[in-house]
């Protein structure tokens, strides 16, 4: 074997090396790369365990600006009243009942930390067990200070009819035009328990977590402005669909808490 082969070889050799090691890398679930941020690097900068009564009204309102009361652009079926709201041993639930109010067959609620709370880039966590059942629609996310969209974030959206799914999703504006990032996380029925679900948020990347382990990251279209909370309990619309008879009244999305966190410097 000549000299300038066994050179040859030995770089082939190398090659395939680093391929492998590089695909045994991209192989490897996000579980294994990146656990979420320690409170220990994190100072708290809001937090609800909804131990009282009632919402903390200096943490929360039970609208949002941009429907009010309901959200047409999506042809969701509730009415949000703000009756939707039952505290018992530090737990919110948000009731969807099958009523008819103001010509919307179904009622539920949404609370919406605007005019009280936002935050640019963090750490942003919800511990939630979320209801089962076509065309139920929990959510968790963010909006803008600002009044316009995109962006949105959502941190936690869940379809009833799928409770073993999670979707976590970056709408953004590139040169005027709308698009979305998305990733999905399929696991266990996540409405038979409470689970975690939390979004770290940096200047150049949204990074999503179900029970401390990564399930997705984005690096595209990622918000530069402050961004307030919004959690909600949807019902029918463009996406989940309508419930049908199968679809227990009234259902519940409940709330252990929620807590946000800013990097220490």
């Amino acid at each position: 074997m000549s000299r300038g082969y066994r050179v040859l070889l030995e770089f082939r050799m190398l090659t395939i090396k680093i391929l492998q090691a590089a695909l045994i890398l991209t192989l490897l679930p996000l579980s294994a790369v990146a656990d979420p941020p320690q409170p220990s690097k994190w100072r708290l900068t809001f937090s609800d365990d909804f131990n009282g009564p009632t919402l903390d009204a200096t943490k929360w309102m039970d609208t949002y600006f941009w429907g009010g009361r309901t959200n047409t652009a999506n042809n969701e079926l509730q009415y949000y009243v703000d009756n939707a709201f039952e505290f018992q041993n530090g737990i919110l639930s948000i009731r969807a009942d099958k009523k008819v109010m103001n010509g919307y067959n179904y009622t539920s609620g949404l609370i919406s930390s605007y005019g009280r709370f936002s935050q640019t880039y963090g750490y942003f966590e919800i511990k939630a067990k979320v209801p089962k059942g076509r065309g139920l629609w929990p959510a968790f996310w963010l909006l803008p200070d600002s009044k316009t969209w995109p962006p949105e974030v959502d941190i936690l959206e869940l379809l009833g009819q799928e409770p073993q799914k999670i979707y976590m999703t970056n709408h953004y504006s590139e040169y005027g035009v709308t698009k979305s990032s998305q990733g999905t996380y399929t696991g266990q029925d996540f409405s038979c328990g409470f689970h975690v679900f939390g979004l770290q948020w940096t200047p150049d990347s949204l990074t999503y977590y179900v029970d401390g382990q990564v399930r997705y990251q984005t690096k595209t279209g990622i918000p530069q402005k402050s961004m307030y909370m919004l959690i909600n309990l949807a019902v029918g619309g463009n996406w989940p669909g309508s419930p049908d008879e199968t679809t227990l009244f009234p259902s519940y999305y409940s709330i252990d808490y929620v807590r946000v966190y800013a990097r220490r410097r």
